[in-house]
């Protein structure tokens, strides 16, 4: 967590007009190494909170036994990490309930920071400030296919819920990108919980998603009453254990239905990567031997990284953790030098990262094999809409150079978001 908040320091909240709070919760107590070193690493106010026992444990509704049942056959499937009991309790949490912690009380705003992620790109404006004065209420960084086997009655429930609260849906949502549309008929597909081949163009939920484990978002809506009511009934319903919902797509569905889209907002121009998942955007690329785009963080994050734990990591273990081999780090460089010219974007955003086309992410987490229906279009295109969608040849986005699997010559669309920034 230490390397997570040195990086968010440097490259955003070590300025004097920011030096926000940080706020850390756990369903245990936290020890004094930790709050130690975490103190060490921010000038900032650092509260640390244990999450109430009712917060962080199965609801009396719930049949445990059936619980325990589900959560290994899911487990035993290959759903990630749906055989945790722990796992279950943080989906809920964060889905719905953290934003109710008193200690949040007196916050308006939040930006999730989770452990081991890295942020490549120097953050040069106050982010909150931002979604305040341009009416944001989530702002997400990338939009990724989820597996559907994790919630296959989600969308149902969802169904449900809007045919019998009409009054607070948002008269202007959009949640059209989030539906198959007939041209997802290309591959032979089987609904995951029937069995079924399914029709195309039927309104089902496509399983695209804002992948949440980055979000900046307003409290005062995950505490509104059209949030809670639709936590409180999609809880209330035992997805979160008889199945896997995760907080990622309750979190998409839930903006999408309850706010205009003009209140979601892309943030391309962070950097960020989190396990498989990364996004680098275009940038400015200097060839001063002393420029900051030449080094993958700032000087102030590897300074402080031998102040925190000294002699024990360096910044190149941030970048790429403690177990890169020698070789995939030399890949990895070899790759940025290629992409020096393509870096010339965004004026004044110095990365450490080789730029990322915008839907690079698209289907990492589910399964090749997987016969769940796949969108034609990537999950962030089709959020984008407009020129975004424009291909140069029709294929689908799982055979594209864009996507995770390999088979096509290359990107299909006219557009890629590597060349400029996509808001200009």
């Amino acid at each position: 967590m230490v390397f997570s908040i040195l990086q968010v320091e440097a490259r955003f909240n070590r300025r004097e007009t920011h030096r926000y709070d940080w706020v850390f919760f756990n369903n245990e107590e936290f020890t004094d190494e930790f709050k130690a070193a975490v103190s060490k690493a921010t000038t900032s106010k650092c509260y640390f909170e244990r999450i109430p026992k009712e917060n962080w444990s199965i609801p009396p509704w719930i049949d445990v036994t059936r619980f325990d049942v589900g959560r290994q056959f899911m487990g035993g499937i290959g759903v990630g990490k749906a055989w945790l009991q722990s796992y279950h309790h943080m989906c809920r949490w964060n889905a719905g309930i953290f934003a109710f912690e008193a200690r949040l009380a007196e916050y308006d705003w939040f930006w999730r920071v989770e452990p081991s992620v890295q942020f490549y790109c120097n953050i040069n404006y106050d982010v909150f400030r931002f979604m305040q004065d341009t009416n944001k209420s989530y702002g997400f960084n990338m939009v990724i296919l989820d597996d559907a086997r994790s919630f296959p009655s989600l969308w149902e429930r969802t169904k449900a819920f809007i045919d019998g609260n009409e009054d607070l849906i948002a008269e202007d949502a959009d949640w059209n990108w989030l539906l198959h549309t007939v041209e997802d008929s290309d591959d032979d597909v089987i609904r995951p919980h029937t069995g079924v081949k399914e029709s195309m163009g039927d309104g089902e939920y496509n399983n695209c998603q804002f992948y949440s484990n980055f979000e900046i978002g307003s409290l005062n809506f995950f505490r509104s009453k059209e949030h809670r009511a639709y936590f409180n009934h999609l809880d209330k319903a035992g997805g979160f254990y008889y199945e896997r919902f995760g907080d990622a797509p309750v979190h998409t569905l839930s903006v999408s239905i309850f706010l205009p889209k003009t209140q979601i907002w892309y943030f391309r121009d962070i950097g960020y990567a989190h396990g498989l998942c990364e996004q680098c955007p275009p940038h400015e690329y200097q060839l001063s031997p002393e420029s900051e785009s030449h080094r993958p963080f700032p000087r102030e994050v590897e300074q402080d990284v031998e102040a925190t734990m000294p002699g024990i990591y360096d910044a190149d273990t941030l970048v790429v953790g403690p177990f890169e081999s020698f070789g995939s780090k030399h890949r990895r460089w070899n790759t940025m030098a290629k992409d020096v010219e393509r870096q010339k974007g965004i004026p004044g955003l110095m990365c450490g990262c080789t730029v990322s086309a915008i839907d690079s992410n698209n289907a990492k987490l589910v399964p090749y094999e997987s016969k769940q229906r796949k969108p034609t279009d990537p999950c962030i295109r089709k959020f984008l809409g407009g020129e975004w969608l424009v291909r140069k040849k029709k294929m689908s986005d799982f055979n594209s150079g864009t996507g995770n699997f390999a088979g096509g010559d290359g990107p299909d669309y006219v557009l890629d978001g590597r060349d400029s920034n996509p808001f200009q």
